[in-house]
């Protein structure tokens, strides 16, 4: 098995460091809001800029305005969709909301459906399941695995670990969120490929390796992909990943106008080297 990984990093280091990932991961207020950023993700597969033909994901940006509880709205998300044209497009989610989830994603399908129908019917959706509890988590997670036009399923780093063990800002949480809620969907036989539909991991932690690299001693093969920016925040504030791990997590978000200096690229360098070998089988 092989868990395709997405590196986020900010503007001036996407042909350097974005680029080694094995698929792409932009986010739709940036590609309204930093030409650059759209022009580097823009027609990845024609544009001169990137000369990239990997997969691109475009989230609609929710965890970078969590305090708000959603991400970028409806039409926002639309508009960058149409500048980039991705392969897959994140369905608007609500932020510890299940029921109000499940309720955001079905109109959000409806919405690009009756504006773009075309758009719509040439890019694959992912729905983010959100809640505060367990309960809450996994109601909305049954209602978006079977709902028609949902090919991916997305694992929040903040819902998971708040819903599973209790919060999302500890140290290890995400990590130890995620694992225990994907082992109960593995014992229950509900993962997402049980219902037709991939799994991607959004974002990681201090211990996000240490969280690969149990997927794969238990051969979670169903698991396609994990976005990133840990490798690149951690490296540029002089966090280096050691036996799989960094002792203390950052919640910093990423500084998309972030330059590297030389000192700052060698530990970023060395960070994004520690997940591209990881375990790979």
């Amino acid at each position: 098995m092989k868990i395709d990984i997405c590196f986020i990093t900010s503007t001036p280091h996407l042909p350097s460091h974005a680029s080694l990932g094995d698929r792409h991961l932009c986010l739709a207020h940036k590609v309204l809001d930093d030409k650059e950023y759209a022009d580097y993700y823009s027609f990845i597969d024609v544009n001169p800029v990137s000369s990239s033909t990997k997969y691109v994901i475009m989230d609609n940006s929710a965890f970078e305005f969590e305090q708000q509880g959603r991400g970028v709205p409806i039409d926002k998300v639309l508009q960058a969709a149409k500048i980039v044209i991705p392969d897959e497009l994140c369905a608007i989610d609500i932020l510890f909301d299940g029921p109000g989830t499940v309720e955001s994603v079905q109109r959000f399908l409806n919405y690009v459906d009756d504006k773009d129908a075309q758009l719509f019917a040439s890019i694959r959706m992912m729905a983010i399941p959100q809640g505060k509890s367990e309960v809450e988590w996994l109601d909305c997670y049954e209602e978006l695995v079977q709902m028609e036009g949902i090919d991916v399923i997305g694992f929040s780093k903040l819902s998971v670990p708040e819903s599973f063990v209790g919060d999302h800002h500890t140290n290890g949480n995400c990590t130890r969120g995620r694992i225990k809620c994907l082992d109960f969907l593995v014992d229950h036989k509900m993962t997402p490929d049980v219902f037709g539909k991939e799994t991607h991991l959004l974002g990681s932690d201090n211990l996000g390796l240490q969280e690969l690299s149990y997927y794969y001693e238990k051969n979670y093969d169903f698991i396609r992909s994990n976005d990133t920016s840990m490798p690149f925040v951690y490296g540029y504030t002089g966090a280096k990943i050691k036996d799989n791990k960094v002792d203390e997590i950052i919640i910093d978000k990423l500084d998309f106008d972030w330059q590297l200096t030389p000192e700052e690229i060698e530990t970023v360098d060395h960070n994004i080297s520690a997940w591209r070998t990881l375990n790979v089988k």
